[in-house]
């Protein structure tokens, strides 16, 4: 039945691909919102400010971004489910937004037909973070460690997108670990620089202030390659630590049945602020790589990782909350 709404929900997406021909028609009217579910100063916000700024520039109204944090992104979801149609209130998500239904038993939303997927406006690098205290050397150190004191050792996300790096590495390695949810990556940053807690996942993004001012230690690179702001770290797969290479994303959504032609304005809009040398310039220093995929890709991207969260959290075992 889930395969069925799947393939009913792409084809309803790819009806985009036709917009490709059409004139733009988004002139918002008003200011537009861009909501970021998540707590400020991490790698999301950082990245919607970017655009808000830029993108309010060529709509001549004020992009706003507000942070409407908790329950791992599903407040501001919600928020956004509930908003009109018309690209005047936008959000800007991780992949927990394919993730919160398989871990959540109930949301204020149906994730599959209350939002629409636009383009992805980042691609950030992951890394492993951990207390500098604890001196590890890399990752392969902080495994033997975790593996041989069970439940000494935490973990901390701040939505389940970062988590599933860590639930991961935990299964692969049969590690006992304790998981310690926050907020906004900017407070779990703090915390494990001050040792409160121990390690955790992050897009490189996130960690940034932490990575220049060496208050974490970063124990391996989770993406394909390495991060420019920590270019002498390995990543997982150099270290000999197989499965957790991912790629990560910041999307933009807008609430369900927003207009195949707003949808194809804001996202050239959106490429057209990435083309930006500047925009670059700040891209790179923030440590992502531009996004820009069409709608349509973009939906079968997001629909592929449903399905493929939804997979792995079953394997995992991770329980509903």
């Amino acid at each position: 039945m889930k395969t069925s709404i799947m393939a009913l929900v792409l084809g309803m997406w790819s009806c985009l691909a036709w917009a490709q021909q059409s004139p733009s028609s988004f002139q918002p009217n008003r200011p537009v919102t861009l909501i970021v579910p998540y707590g400020a100063g991490g790698g999301t916000d950082q990245v919607a400010r970017l655009f808000a700024q830029k993108l309010g520039e060529l709509w001549r109204q004020p992009v706003v971004v507000e942070n409407r944090a908790g329950a791992d992104g599903a407040i501001g979801s919600a928020f956004v489910a509930k908003a009109p149609a018309d690209g005047h209130t936008l959000m800007l998500s991780v992949a927990s937004i394919a993730i919160n239904p398989h871990v959540f038993a109930k949301l204020p939303f149906d994730t599959l037909t209350q939002f629409t997927p636009i383009t992805t406006l980042a691609l950030p690098v992951v890394v492993m973070v951990a207390t500098p205290a604890l001196q590890f050397k890399d990752g392969r150190a902080f495994i033997e460690a975790a593996r041989a004191a069970p439940g000494k050792y935490t973990y901390a996300s701040t939505d389940t997108s970062t988590r599933m790096y860590s639930e991961r590495l935990r299964a692969a390695q049969n590690l006992d670990m304790v998981h310690v949810p926050y907020k906004s990556s900017a407070q779990w940053m703090a915390d494990i620089a001050a040792g409160v807690v121990d390690s955790g996942f992050a897009s490189a993004t996130s960690a940034r202030p932490f990575l220049i001012d060496r208050r974490v230690q970063v124990l391996g690179v989770a993406s394909p390659k390495r991060s420019n702001l920590a270019p002498d770290v390995p990543t997982f797969t150099e270290q000999g630590i197989p499965g957790l290479d991912g790629k990560s994303w910041y999307g933009l959504f807008g609430p369900g049945k927003v207009p195949p032609a707003i949808v194809k304005a804001i996202h050239e809009d959106v490429l057209r602020v990435m083309n930006m040398p500047d925009v670059r310039d700040k891209m790179d220093t923030l440590g992502v790589d531009p996004g820009g995929e069409a709608p349509a890709d973009f939906a079968k991207r997001f629909l592929a990782d449903y399905a493929e969260y939804g997979e792995m959290i079953k394997r995992l075992k991770i329980p509903q909350q």
